[in-house]
Formats: structure tokens, sequence, C-alpha cells
């Protein structure tokens, strides 16, 4: 895997606050010193830019400034996503794990349509097929529980180097944020 494939993820104990004012907030207090590029180095990041991705909330659909760092000792750049995000995809950690706990509970899968009308029944039946194509075994050979969220998200990066849900296969790293 390359090293320049990679992106931090931003541990954050709250996964349902997502705006651009609680990512900025965050983003602003992160200690850039103490992150650690893929090549190793740490006190090397710096903001080297920004991009759009849009995330789909029950308010609608949020296009989120998204933070990217460079390294100033390999010339990676990284992406800085929260927790609460899962890369690659538009749908909230939030209800990406509800439709797989439901499903697995044999409930309908659909119901987070209903408090989130931004996903739909596509969304639905695709975050159900990248479940069980990609994480249900990956789960279930480590016992590792869909409930409760944070020790989810740790398990995923401490057993595979990526986010629950998260599909491409580029290394990921937490970094575990405190206030």
């Amino acid at each position: 895997m390359s090293i320049h494939n990679t992106m931090i993820t931003i541990f954050v104990r709250d996964c349902n606050q997502i705006s651009q004012s609680f990512y900025d907030s965050v983003i602003t207090n992160v200690q850039f010193h103490q992150l650690t590029c893929s090549c190793s180095h740490s006190a090397c990041l710096s903001v080297h830019g920004y991009y759009r991705r849009t995330v789909k909330l029950a308010s609608g659909a949020l296009r989120l400034r998204v933070c990217r760092v460079k390294c100033s000792e390999c010339g990676t750049t990284h992406a800085l996503l929260l927790s609460s995000l899962v890369p690659y995809s538009q749908i909230p950690l939030t209800d990406q794990q509800k439709i797989c706990r439901d499903f697995e509970e044999g409930k309908n899968s659909s119901l987070v349509c209903e408090v989130n009308p931004s996903v739909d029944e596509n969304n639905v039946k695709s975050v159900l097929r990248n479940y069980r194509q990609h994480w249900r075994e990956k789960l279930r050979s480590l016992r590792i529980p869909l409930s409760p969220l944070n020790d989810l998200i740790r398990s995923c990066f401490s057993n595979y180097s990526s986010h629950f849900m998260q599909i491409h296969q580029r290394a990921n790293q937490l970094f575990l944020y405190t206030t």
C-alpha cells in the first residue's frame, strides 16, 4: 500500500455532530505537531489546502470544506477527516452503523430514510452491499460488535487500519483528539 494514499482520521466522541463549524473547531484545536505522517515523521504537517465533499444530513446536503495537510519531509498530503465521516462516502457513519445494525437485527434497514430524508433506498442498498462484501465477516471473525460506535471505530482502526465501512484500500491513521 502506497504511503501517498493515506488519510488521517481525527477521533471525535460525538459522531452525530457534523457541521462546518464543528469540523473547523476540531481542526483549529488539533495540535498539528502531534500528528504523524505516514513516513513516520511528526511535527512536519502543515495546511496545504482544502477540498469539498458532500455529506447527506437530515437537514439536507452539506458541502463540507475538508482540510489537507502536507508533510515537509516527504511531500505527502493527507486529508483530515473526523471519525463521524466515512472516507469516500456521503452517508454519515451513524447512519451506516444504524443500517447495518438494523440488518443484523432483522429490522427494516430503510428506517434510517425516515430520520434522514437525504438518504434514499439506493443508498441503503449500497451500504448493505458494502457491509456484506467487505465488513460483515471482518467484524464476525474478531467478534467486533456494531455498537457502541466509539468502540467499533477504535477496533476497526486497531485491527484493520481502516475506518468502519471504508471500502477503498487506503491507509488511514486514527488520531485520538482530546479536548
